[in-house]
């Protein structure tokens, strides 16, 4: 009602991750078979180092790229202990988690039991239902990096055909 005051129109989806799981391991698969993605020890990590060869990043705050804090707060409370020996660098973030004993969500994958990354998710959702563009795409300011910056990357690897010189830059 209140937005309704504002002239806000109710929005055309909505969107509930556990709906989505599927294509979410389907992107995370694309991820990995266009060589931006790596499967270590059950979880599924995007390459910053892949990714630099062809794009930028980050795009929205570059110099915030090596902030140690950021990164780790990106990956969230639940993450692995342990994830900085599975990644190749410091600099990757999960796109799948493996499942740790105490009762997390999980769903069955290629990887083994699990659940998403953060970013992965709104990279999929959006991309199922806007499909390979957004004219805008908002956010808090406290999402800049690295979350909007992940989200940026993973599609832009996503979409991009990796065996031509056509790379796809989403979100100017």
């Amino acid at each position: 009602e209140d937005m309704r005051r504002l002239n806000v129109r109710d929005p055309d989806v909505l969107t509930r991750v556990t709906e989505y799981v599927p294509e979410i391991i389907a992107f995370v698969q694309k991820l990995i078979a266009n060589g931006y993605a790596y499967e270590s020890n059950g979880s599924v990590y995007f390459s910053i180092e892949r990714y630099l060869q062809h794009h930028a990043y980050p795009k929205l705050d570059p110099k915030k790229l090596d902030n140690a804090q950021l990164m780790e707060d990106a990956e969230g409370a639940l993450a692995s202990k342990d994830a900085h020996k599975e990644k190749r660098s410091e600099r990757d973030f999960a796109l799948w988690k493996k499942s740790r004993a105490g009762g997390e969500p999980q769903w069955q994958s290629p990887w083994g039991l699990g659940r998403p990354g953060w970013h992965i998710e709104c990279s999929t959702m959006a991309a199922q239902v806007l499909g390979d563009n957004m004219d805008i795409h908002t956010g808090g300011e406290d999402l800049k990096f690295p979350h909007h910056d992940n989200e940026m990357a993973q599609s832009c690897a996503y979409f991009s055909d990796p065996t031509s010189a056509q790379f796809h830059q989403q979100w100017v």
